[in-house]
């Protein structure tokens, strides 16, 4: 039984689906099947049933991929620490983070953190939720700040929430306003987040509670695209807020719970280095006032 094996069944085991799973992993699909093939036979035992380029884990794949996951994250874990030793002098933080916290919050708590510890580098690393787990696996990032994940891998903390808001083209009849309730959006072309994108869910649950069935004219999965179609004119759309308009018009919802909660997480029990760990303990405790102040005021 080889790590790469069961590193492919991770992933295999988390997108079943070979064609996603391949190019997750950056290699060819036959390798992938190969690969499978080989530790199902060496188990004696069907990891999963196939449906065409879908997979299913079967019985006893699920009941294998949580010791394959412990496995290799403990594993992870002790290359991560014995290497950090090796660099105790290191003050280097990679820090992953939503993609929309990037134009505000994350440049304002790295120039407080920088102000007590002023030798320190950021490496960053933007994305969605999801992606920034998948970095958070593979140690590619130490800490993200990111929406919340029920994955009992990962310790998140709460620091603060990230008010939703509505974005209208300049010349958009409710652009001359500050604020807006969604039931004004019934009849309104959206841009809207792909199905997958977590913030997705929210909004559909946001409009459906106003009694709006949102006319969906497009979809993409990164905000600076939707940014971009509603600015052209073509659709409004609701969105996390980042603190920049980028040629929009921002109104904020009347209507309760048009936020997010938004926190800090790393691999639970992972080694931090120290300055990681001063970083860590930082937002916690020192910034999250700021955090909140900034997340809210958007």
């Amino acid at each position: 039984m080889e790590l790469l094996q069961l590193e492919y069944f991770r992933v295999l085991g988390r997108l079943q689906h070979v064609t996603r799973a391949a190019e997750r992993l950056g290699i060819a699909q036959p390798t992938l099947s190969r690969a499978m093939a080989r530790l199902e036979a060496e188990l004696g035992v069907p990891l999963f049933e196939r449906r065409g380029r879908s997979v299913v884990l079967s019985e006893h794949g699920v009941a294998f991929l949580p010791y394959v996951e412990r496995s290799l994250d403990e594993l992870g874990n002790g290359r991560s620490h014995v290497s950090r030793m090796h660099r105790a002098d290191d003050s280097t933080i990679a820090l992953g983070f939503l993609r929309t916290l990037g134009p505000r919050l994350v440049p304002h708590l790295a120039r407080l953190f920088k102000l007590e510890h002023p030798a320190v580098r950021f490496d960053y690393g933007e994305a969605g939720r999801d992606a920034l787990l998948e970095r958070l696996y593979a140690g590619e990032s130490t800490l993200c700040i990111t929406v919340q994940t029920d994955d009992a891998r990962v310790d998140w903390r709460p620091i603060g929430q990230q008010e939703l808001v509505v974005i209208v083209p300049p010349h958009h009849r409710l652009a001359q306003r500050k604020h807006v309730a969604l039931a004004e959006l019934a009849n309104e072309p959206f841009a809207m987040f792909r199905e997958g994108i977590p913030v997705r869910r929210q909004i559909l649950e946001l409009l459906a509670t106003a009694g709006v069935k949102p006319n969906v004219a497009s979809e993409s999965a990164q905000s600076g695209s939707i940014f971009g179609l509603v600015s052209a004119g073509s659709a409004v759309s609701i969105v996390p807020a980042t603190g920049s308009s980028h040629d929009c018009v921002t109104l904020a919802i009347e209507d309760p719970g048009a936020a997010r909660d938004i926190g800090i997480a790393c691999i639970a029990g992972r080694y931090l280095s120290p300055v990681e760990s001063a970083f860590r303990a930082f937002v916690l405790r020192d910034a999250t006032l700021d955090t909140r102040a900034i997340l809210a005021a958007g």
